[in-house]
């Protein structure tokens, strides 16, 4: 299981540091036990309802195929990876204590670098949503961090679910209200379209669905990226192969 990414194993004495299990003194048995944490058994099946907010930037990573959806270790692998990589203060004395939310489709937590991140599958299993914000002036640090998820989600969709059709999208800014169920019925603008933008040097990118709507602006798309022919969203791809 744990070779399948579908759980993790734990030490024993993660139960002591969050007060789940007392040891007595002396008692070393009880830590050479060997733990198991299995993402497919949370039982918290609704989303926080405290998470009630407009983000500012919005991913998701679609199936192009109706017939098509994300697998149930496709999401277990990528709760732990997430949780154990970024949910862990870079402060944190202690290395079990996860500052995160998670239930049944979705994970949150909030960084050091004053990042909040959201990543949640919805639309009947076809669509993975990131969703991100951050604290005025840390801009950048949000910049950096999606570009990091994005690899991450990428990399377990081929490890675990290579054969499906996808595409990936950015949100309008302006439809970031969570919760999002459905992010096909929002204003969305491809990153294939975005990549020949960038290549064209082109300043506006019309969204995916046009309908003879007025494009935004590249720069007002994805504000605070350093650098417009490597950007975050194309995590480390070249936009020629995109």
């Amino acid at each position: 299981l744990c070779y399948m990414n579908l759980c993790m194993e734990i030490t024993p004495d993660m139960l002591v540091y969050s007060n789940m299990k007392s040891i007595p003194q002396n008692d070393s048995n009880n830590l050479e036990e060997k733990l198991l944490f299995i993402p497919a058994l949370i039982r918290n099946g609704q989303r926080p309802y405290e998470i009630s907010k407009t983000f500012q930037f919005g991913w998701c990573l679609q199936c192009s195929n109706p017939d098509q959806f994300f697998l149930p270790r496709f999401l277990h692998a990528l709760h732990l990876h997430l949780a154990y990589e970024y949910a862990l203060p870079k402060t944190a004395r202690n290395p079990h204590h996860r500052q995160c939310t998670i239930w049944t489709n979705g994970i949150l937590w909030s960084d050091d670098d004053g990042v909040q991140t959201l990543v949640e599958i919805v639309d009947n299993s076809q669509s993975v949503l990131l969703l991100m914000s951050c604290l005025e002036g840390l801009e950048c640090n949000m910049v950096k961090l999606r570009m990091e998820v994005i690899t991450d989600i990428l990399f377990h969709q081929k490890d675990t679910c290579p054969i499906l059709q996808l595409q990936e999208f950015i949100i309008d800014p302006s439809q970031l209200e969570y919760p999002i169920d459905k992010p096909s019925s929002l204003t969305l603008y491809n990153i294939e379209h975005l990549a020949l933008c960038v290549l064209l040097k082109k300043p506006v990118i019309t969204s995916y669905k046009n309908e003879g709507k007025l494009g935004i602006k590249v720069s007002d798309l994805l504000p605070f990226e350093p650098n417009n022919s490597a950007l975050s969203v194309f995590a480390g791809r070249n936009p020629e192969t995109l």
